[in-house]
């Protein structure tokens, strides 16, 4: 079967809805994955990935559809060690996203008032940072507490550049966490992606998640629209290239564990959206009602 053919004439169809332009820089982008799959500099991932892109122009040969998994891909893809190809994919990608954690940390400001208020982080993102900045323009008074795990080398550098703007900034594990109630005003979490009814999140966003509801504390997830995965559009069997449980070494929690002991030891962990009280995207900050339904329209279509 002629992929490339079986898409282009599908495009054919949608042309007359005015995606043009967007089935061209599609279909451009189509050619420069698939002549990847010779490349021996390719990653397993990126290859698997590729070959599941296949998968999806068979069973849902459709502009959207096609540019919501492209996204996805772009999303995840780890730019290192990658051939030319995907790198001038990656970069053109990310530029035309450059401003994105400004916008998402404007809705976060605008949702709630941070004058005066503890924020507690949990993951590090420039968002965060972008929250505070703004916040420091803005003149309001605000202290940070930063969630640090286990060897988690890029909240340390997200905690000194935060020292840096001159804003008081605690450091706490989830071990101490309870300790902080009454003393925290705003959780705010990261997401790898967002759907209909969960969403993917660093582990142990869930117990914060949970504290955080018992005590009262408003809980945000930052992102923005590139995460937004609809399952409803993708096949069951390329979902799996974005939702996996990728489990961490167990030495970090024993390194001289006994033979045949289980140790559970995850990166990220899916949890309810009803945990949440707004996810905070970059034009607008929905609750998890609100969010269900808007996940078809936040979809966009067009990001390649």
């Amino acid at each position: 079967m002629d992929l490339l053919k079986l898409f282009k004439e599908n495009f054919n169809l949608e042309n007359i809805k005015g995606q043009v332009t967007s089935a061209r820089k599609t279909m451009q982008i189509i050619e420069a994955l698939f002549s990847l799959l010779q490349d021996n500099k390719i990653s397993a991932s990126a290859k698997e990935m590729i070959n599941n892109l296949k998968t999806l122009i068979i069973d849902q040969p459709n502009i959207v559809t096609i540019n919501h998994y492209i996204n996805h891909f772009l999303l995840k893809l780890n730019p290192e060690n990658q051939p030319i190809v995907l790198k001038e994919l990656l970069e053109v990608f990310h530029e035309r996203w450059k401003n994105v954690d400004r916008k998402t940390a404007e809705t976060v400001y605008n949702t709630y008032d941070l004058d005066n208020k503890t924020i507690l982080f949990f993951g590090a993102e420039k968002t965060m940072e972008s929250i505070a900045d703004i916040c420091i323009v803005n003149h309001k008074k605000i202290k940070l507490v930063q969630v640090l795990g286990r060897k988690d080398e890029t909240a340390k550098e997200q905690i000194k550049a935060l020292m840096e703007r001159d804003l008081p900034v605690q450091v706490v594990d989830l071990y101490n966490v309870a300790r902080l109630e009454g003393k925290v005003d705003l959780v705010v979490l990261t997401a790898d992606i967002i759907m209909h009814e969960t969403f993917i999140t660093k582990s142990g966003g869930h117990l914060l998640a949970l504290w955080a509801k018992e005590a009262g504390i408003p809980v945000v997830v930052i992102a923005d629209s590139r995460k937004i995965l609809n399952k409803k559009i993708l096949p069951a069997k390329v979902l799996d290239s974005f939702i996996n449980e990728n489990q961490r070494s167990a030495a970090e929690i024993w390194p001289d564990a006994p033979e045949g002991l289980q140790v559970i030891n995850y990166y990220l962990e899916e949890m309810s959206n009803e945990l949440i009280s707004h996810f905070a995207l970059e034009q607008h900050a929905y609750s998890p009602v609100e969010l269900s339904h808007e996940v078809d329209k936040i979809l966009v279509s067009k990001f390649v």
